[in-house]
């Protein structure tokens, strides 16, 4: 029964994947069956875990970034095109580009240039130097700073108009650590990391909509 499951949702996966590739970039066409394709990646629960074990405090942040960078990679510069369907299932190419790529690229973002986190790296050793290109954090950065909907200046923490998402967003991508974050402000790391992770997850959809029409 589970490998009868795990057939049907490779060809599903397979069919959103061509679908979208069949559409011109950026078309309405084609951010539909993105979206659709995304959703069924991320509901199937077939996505890996990377280092798991590793990074104890910090995992699902650096989970959390990676698949939204992931996510927003499949959105942008017809990408999708790139997944050939005669070398294998979408489902093990999106989790090698997780785990080769996003996954090592999210890690420094999250833990920031401070080092104020005492981590193993030598895991990351063996992986290329050319998996630490830019992400498209600075993609999603340049929709966050343009803001022409003012929704990412106004979400702030209760209290703390100044410690508003777009704000917390430009410092971390510009890879200042969140104990340097929380002492400019005086706002513990534990609340402006829930704060900053509830943002992103709310705010994934329509990241996404920038990204896709831009």
């Amino acid at each position: 029964m589970t490998n009868d499951w795990r057939k049907q949702l490779d060809v599903q996966l397979k069919e959103l994947a061509l679908k979208a590739q069949q559409h011109p970039y950026a078309t309405k066409e084609q951010r539909v069956a993105l979206t659709r394709l995304i959703n069924a990646i991320w509901q199937s629960g077939k996505l890996i875990h990377p280092y798991k074990g590793q990074f104890q405090l910090v995992y699902e942040d650096i989970y959390d970034e990676a698949v939204q960078n992931l996510f927003f990679y499949l959105c942008q510069n017809n990408n999708i095109n790139k997944y050939d369907p005669e070398r294998g299932e979408v489902i093990t190419w999106v989790n090698m580009l997780l785990s080769k790529r996003f996954f090592p690229e999210a890690i420094p973002k999250v833990i920031g240039k401070g080092n104020e986190i005492n981590l193993e790296d030598s895991h990351l050793e063996n992986i290329p130097s050319s998996q630490f290109q830019p992400s498209l954090s600075e993609q999603i950065i340049e929709c966050i700073e343009s803001d022409p909907e003012l929704i990412f200046c106004k979400e702030h923490i209760k209290g703390h108009p100044e410690a508003n998402f777009q704000a917390i967003a430009k410092r971390r991508c510009s890879g200042i650590s969140w104990k340097d974050i929380s002492a400019e402000w005086g706002i513990g790391i534990t609340s402006l990391h829930s704060f900053y992770q509830r943002c992103l997850k709310k705010f994934t959809e329509k990241l996404q909509e920038y990204l896709c029409i831009s």
